[in-house]
């Protein structure tokens, strides 16, 4: 008798452990704060991808990947009509270098409101208490000098295998670079969840909860985009207007899977801990 009396214990535990685990990743406030966060994306993300692309235009190194690089940039960024959103951020971009003192107040001014932002949201997901201010400015100026390297040595290595592959009849059919996108998403969202919060995060926490957000972001964008291509609805309503709708709502989206993939990672990170101690 004391068998099943065991396994109705152990079942209940279990369920138990998955309602609350399944309460916590789905709180109401995640929906608010990727709509936090998609609003000030839309403010900064002109002065953060200046600062990204004056780091790769302004080093030689990164002559050979830009254009591969860029495209990447805004194929993830719009996954449709995203030659437009190139042709708008590309004039943006090349006006940048008439920015005045105004013009770079701004810049600094909505970088650090979106971060700060973002900062008081990591924070509050994994209950620990926010960075002092130059803590803050250090890890995410980290991030986004660290992003364009990445970039590029993800570029280099895989066209380097590439190479070794084509050279061999039997592997010449593999296509690294046809992979590489979600591996460097992956990478992306890893570096973040590892670094973001104000407080140590496992190496295994941050990379199951970035594979599945990133696993879950690149079907979503697939999904995105056949929905686009497949409903005129919008096109015909607010014509040339859908294609900022489109953007609108796909920068929401992403920030929903990543702040879900974030609050993931720090229930397994919480979960972790509680094994340690029993």
């Amino acid at each position: 008798m004391k068998k099943p009396i065991k396994i109705r214990k152990l079942i209940k535990e279990y369920y138990i452990f998955i309602r609350d685990f399944l309460s916590a990743l789905f709180q109401d406030k995640l929906s608010y704060y990727s709509a936090s966060l998609s609003f000030y994306t839309l403010f900064s993300i002109i002065p953060l991808l200046v600062i990204v692309l004056s780091i790769f235009t302004n080093l030689p190194v990164f002559e050979n990947v830009y254009t591969e690089i860029q495209a990447l940039l805004f194929e993830n960024l719009m996954p449709t009509h995203s030659k437009e959103i190139l042709t708008y951020i590309n004039a943006f971009v090349e006006n940048s270098g008439k920015l005045g003192m105004v013009g770079v107040i701004y810049v600094l001014f909505a970088s650090m409101m979106f971060f700060k932002n973002y900062d008081y949201i990591v924070n509050d997901l994994f209950e620990c208490e926010r960075r002092t201010f130059w803590s803050s400015v250090t890890v995410y100026w980290t991030l986004v000098t660290l992003t364009p390297i990445m970039l590029v040595l993800s570029f280099y290595v895989s066209s380097q295998i590439q190479i070794i592959l084509d050279k061999n009849q039997f592997t010449d059919g593999i296509h690294v670079l046809e992979v590489l996108p979600f591996f460097i998403i992956w990478s992306i969202f890893f570096l973040t969840y590892k670094i973001s919060a104000n407080v140590h995060v496992e190496n295994k926490a941050a990379a199951i909860s970035s594979f599945i957000a990133s696993l879950v972001w690149y079907i979503a964008k697939n999904g995105f985009i056949f929905y686009v291509v497949h409903n005129k609805t919008y096109m015909s309503i607010y014509g040339g207007l859908s294609t900022l709708l489109f953007f609108f709502l796909w920068i929401y989206i992403s920030w929903a899977i990543f702040l879900h993939g974030l609050k993931f990672c720090h229930l397994l990170e919480n979960d972790a801990e509680i094994e340690a101690i029993k």
